[in-house]
């Protein structure tokens, strides 16, 4: 319990409830002004791709591999590392060899006219072509083919 009490003028109490009461009154009213008076637009425009397609993929050794990925019209060319372990999905006759892609460079992105890019990939755009790529090379089976 505590024994020290402090003691309270009752004006300054009922003087800072009514200040903060019309504090309180005053922020939606402000709030409601500025969100039909301001309008807000945004810099740069925040949206994921429409499209990812692979245009070409080479196995060109053991381990590593070029494509050719088209993200919403542009040509991005890759060169990518793969590491490669056999894998099933636990039922007799489903195994297959997994990819996982290790390393992705870009080296050029281009359009659909040939005009060329700098590299405006992030990391989004690098997760989603390593997921795709590795799609593609266990659907196509291109590494039992080499």
């Amino acid at each position: 319990m505590n024994l020290n009490t402090q003691s309270f003028k009752p004006t300054t109490i009922v003087l800072t409830a009514a200040v903060t009461f019309s504090v309180l009154i005053a922020i939606p009213t402000s709030i409601t002004a500025l969100s039909h008076s301001t309008e807000y637009t945004p810099t740069y425009s925040i949206t994921q791709p429409e499209s990812y397609g692979v245009q070409s993929v080479q196995i060109t050794g053991k381990n590593s591999g070029t494509a050719i990925v088209n993200v919403d019209g542009f040509r991005i060319a890759v060169n990518f590392k793969f590491e490669s372990h056999p894998d099933s999905y636990g039922v007799t006759g489903s195994e297959f060899t997994a990819i996982d892609i290790t390393d992705l460079a870009i080296d050029s992105i281009t359009d659909s006219k040939g005009k060329s890019y700098n590299d405006f990939t992030d990391y989004n755009d690098h997760r989603n072509i390593n997921l795709l790529l590795a799609t593609f090379i266990e659907k196509n089976n291109l590494v039992e083919a080499v």
